[in-house]
């Protein structure tokens, strides 16, 4: 497998163990030479940088997360154009014949799937993918997350057969296809014909390092998108762009990062459950750059909730910061929680003014430290 065998190219690289990738699922424990730094490995030689990392991994292990098939259903339902591999119609000769008949073919085509979860193709009769289908019907289609990148991003592969349709069913297809491209005037040129692919065999997903696995065909008929993955663009942009503080704050609630400053978070999607965030924290010198799970309190099922959620969490990560401050400024209050805030270094009391404070010796505003 490809993708196993870059990882395995990239861990030996990187020298980490395989168990710290698995747990962190982060591209700069792959690439960044100073994820050696965190590694929970044996190689670790500071217990202060150890610890929180364990915390750290603690948390990204439990954190709730899409089952795989919904996973794989959203990932189709916001695809606009998929790869579709086929069976080469090409008249196989000497040892080909041998070899099976064929060789498989791969093309890129629009695509647009229906409630049920079938891929619909607008297909010209002048392309050889329309003639594969014709003469053999088994396809696979593979559908890739908004702005992928490169490996450490989601895809999955869907293995189908393809009908080709008429009439009444002809006429479903265009309107699901036309609502996914409304600019597609195409479709309705002669030499088009429409076409349902439907997943005839188990689904592969691969959600990024450290999270790969199979769907069957009944949990992928039975599973739903996501319903609030459509907004994750333009949500995470807002908050990216106006209130990044507000992410920071909330991320550095989650995760004990205890040794370490987290300076900036930005958010990379969103789904019902939760956000996933990129942190930058300073690391034993170093700065890194961690993935972190954020759960919502409860799942959101509309663009609204999610403005409910984000807005909650961001007024209890504040009171969490000013109890801490309190607590800084009078030690004899009881210790707020969550107990992840504390340091040994001197710091600045936020909204103080003060450059330094001889008191300050245990609250740790991550988001705030400069």
């Amino acid at each position: 497998d490809c993708d196993f065998v870059f990882q395995f190219m990239m861990l030996c690289r990187a020298r980490v163990s395989v168990s710290s990738v698995v747990r962190s699922h982060s591209r700069s424990v792959l690439m960044g030479k100073s994820m050696r730094r965190v590694s929970t490995s044996a190689s670790a030689s500071s217990t202060d940088v150890a610890d929180p990392l364990a915390a750290y991994h603690a948390h990204q292990k439990q954190a709730p997360r899409l089952p795989m098939a919904e996973e794989v259903r959203t990932l189709a339902s916001l695809a606009k154009f998929t790869v579709l591999c086929t069976c080469d119609a090409a008249t196989p000769s000497g040892d080909e014949e041998q070899e099976g008949g064929f060789w498989p073919a791969g093309s890129v085509t629009g695509v647009a799937f229906d409630d049920e979860g079938r891929a619909i193709l607008a297909l010209s009769s002048l392309s050889s993918h329309t003639r594969d289908l014709e003469r053999d019907a088994r396809c696979s289609l593979v559908v890739m997350a908004g702005g992928f990148a490169g490996v450490s991003d989601a895809r999955a592969s869907l293995p189908c057969k393809a009908t080709k349709l008429e009439g009444d069913a002809a006429a479903a297809a265009r309107e699901v296809y036309l609502k996914a491209h409304p600019d597609a005037f195409w479709v309705d040129f002669g030499d088009f014909s429409w076409f349902a692919a439907e997943v005839a065999r188990p689904c592969r997903l691969v959600g990024g390092f450290g999270r790969a696995g199979s769907v069957s065909v009944s949990d992928y008929a039975s599973a739903s998108p996501d319903p609030v993955k459509p907004f994750a663009g333009p949500v995470c942009g807002h908050m990216n762009a106006d209130h990044s503080e507000a992410t920071a704050a909330i991320a550095s609630e989650l995760i004990d990062l205890s040794a370490s400053s987290l300076t900036s978070a930005r958010m990379d999607s969103l789904d019902r459950l939760g956000m996933d965030v990129s942190v930058v924290a300073d690391v034993g010198g170093e700065s890194v750059t961690l993935p972190v799970r954020v759960p919502w309190p409860r799942p959101a099922e509309s663009r609204a909730d999610l403005k409910t959620l984000i807005v909650e969490m961001t007024k209890s990560a504040a009171a969490a910061t000013a109890a801490a401050a309190r607590w800084c400024e009078d030690p004899s209050l009881a210790k707020p929680k969550p107990a992840t805030r504390w340091c040994a270094g001197r710091l600045p009391v936020a909204g103080s003014g003060a450059t330094r404070n001889a008191r300050c010796t245990r609250y740790l505003p991550r988001h705030r430290r400069p």
